[in-house]
């Protein structure tokens, strides 16, 4: 592997869980004042340089706020979250090179299932392993171990019907949660789904994604032995897990 591959696989990314509330929720305006302000801090020094390029002769002020940015942000995230199933989670995430944030928010749909089959190889037909329709090429299928599971990540290359190039991220998971915190151990099937449209990330989302596997495994399981940080609903299932 390059100094470059190798540098590209240490990039740390920034991931958060966007909560299913309404507008009006108090965790709704909450978690919008908490992402208006990590925009105003990530996007401080950027708003400075593009007003100062802003044309002079362009006839309207310049109309971007760092306010602004985590606002459309947040609602953008909160309305893809509350369409999704009882046992789906949206997380996003952040890419920080050299210190900054390079492309935010990306999107991540992550859903929670009981396996249904004893033999998780199943798993791999779920994400396309094999390529699915609209695949350019073949996919590249990496393995993932996690603290409490195995898994694996397939990135493809795609073009749409339009002849739009893009990638899609599928990555899944069997989890073997030990019992925590009163719970009983359970078996979880986890399936992460993503698109990325620039070249650039294009090169970056599968480690991305696979640091979000780590964490996810993490929160169902942490090491302190305290209960879990992440509940979900599995399909199919009436009760949270």
């Amino acid at each position: 592997m390059s100094n470059d591959l190798a540098a590209l696989t240490r990039l740390p990314w920034h991931w958060e869980w966007v909560p299913t509330a309404r507008p009006g929720d108090p965790a709704h305006e909450a978690w919008t004042e908490h992402l208006v302000a990590l925009f105003e801090e990530w996007t401080a020094e950027g708003m400075v340089a593009a007003r100062a390029a802003w044309p002079a002769d362009a006839g309207t002020a310049f109309p971007f706020t760092s306010e602004l940015v985590g606002r459309d942000a947040a609602a953008w995230l909160l309305e893809r979250a509350g369409r999704l199933p009882a046992w789906s989670r949206l997380a996003w995430g952040a890419v920080f090179v050299n210190g900054r944030p390079r492309w935010a928010p990306v999107p991540v749909v992550v859903e929670f299932t009981g396996p249904v089959a004893g033999d998780p190889n199943y798993l791999m037909h779920l994400v396309g392993a094999r390529g699915l329709e609209g695949d350019a090429r073949e996919p590249i299928v990496d393995y993932v171990t996690t603290s409490i599971g195995d898994g694996l990540r397939v990135f493809a290359l795609c073009r749409s019907a339009d002849g739009a190039a893009y990638a899609r991220l599928h990555a899944a998971l069997r989890l073997d949660v030990p019992p925590t915190g009163g719970a009983p151990g359970v078996g979880i099937d986890v399936l992460l789904t993503t698109l990325v449209f620039e070249m650039g990330l294009m090169a970056l989302i599968g480690h991305g994604v696979e640091q979000l596997m780590h964490r996810i495994a993490d929160e169902c399981a942490p090491a302190d032995a305290s209960p879990a940080k992440l509940g979900f609903v599995t399909a199919g299932d009436g009760g949270e897990s």
